[in-house]
């Protein structure tokens, strides 16, 4: 009897490891890295200003779980010298750096200021590429992070727009942040739909 339940028991958790995998893929977990220089603001703080917006919305149009993690003071990742180098550099480092990724693990690295000019010479808060798993988005701006994990969920700057809240407010992934207009803190109805589309495929309905 006891041999039979040690064999049934070996069986039950062997299938839990394989099936473990299909579990996980039906959340979206994000991995956030805050940079060092980021020790005087608390985890809790960053969630609060900068991830919760994001989840309140995420959940407006998306039933997937997502789970929010944070990773600090991970040497090579989080002490990358971003003020030394490239927008693009940066991201390419970041990218390099970070374990491998499936489709419904996005990773970002959070800085405090811009990462400076960009190939076309515009000041960069942010980039990523459409559908890849991998950003980075600074904290200057409170829609940063939104922006690109909307890029890495296709959204695109194309299909974001301009709506009143009752003022005239910017849909994260909108292309040229401008002062004098508030935050909408959601994704345009098109970008919503590209954002659905990718997590439904990518995680499963």
């Amino acid at each position: 009897m006891t041999n039979r339940f040690l064999a049934a028991l070996t069986f039950n958790i062997m299938m839990a490891l394989q099936t473990a995998p299909a579990w996980a893929a039906k959340s979206l977990i994000v991995t956030l890295y805050p940079h060092d220089e980021l020790g005087d603001i608390s985890d809790n703080k960053i969630r609060q200003d900068f991830v919760q917006p994001w989840l309140s919305e995420m959940r407006e149009f998306s039933n997937h779980s997502i789970e929010v993690i944070f990773k600090r003071h991970v040497a090579g990742i989080t002490d990358i010298p971003y003020r030394e180098m490239s927008p693009e550099d940066t991201y390419r480092a970041f990218s390099n750096a970070t374990p491998a990724q499936y489709g419904g693990q996005k990773s970002v690295l959070l800085a405090r200021d811009s990462f400076g000019p960009n190939r076309e010479g515009t000041d960069t808060v942010g980039l990523a590429e459409l559908g890849y798993p991998y950003g980075i988005a600074s904290l200057a701006t409170y829609t940063a992070l939104g922006h690109e994990l909307g890029h890495m969920m296709n959204a695109t700057h194309e299909a974001a727009e301009l709506r009143y809240n009752p003022w005239r407010c910017e849909t994260y992934v909108f292309p040229l942040r401008n002062s004098l207009r508030s935050n909408c803190y959601r994704y345009s109805d098109e970008n919503r739909a590209s954002i659905s589309s990718y997590l439904n495929e990518t995680l499963g309905r």
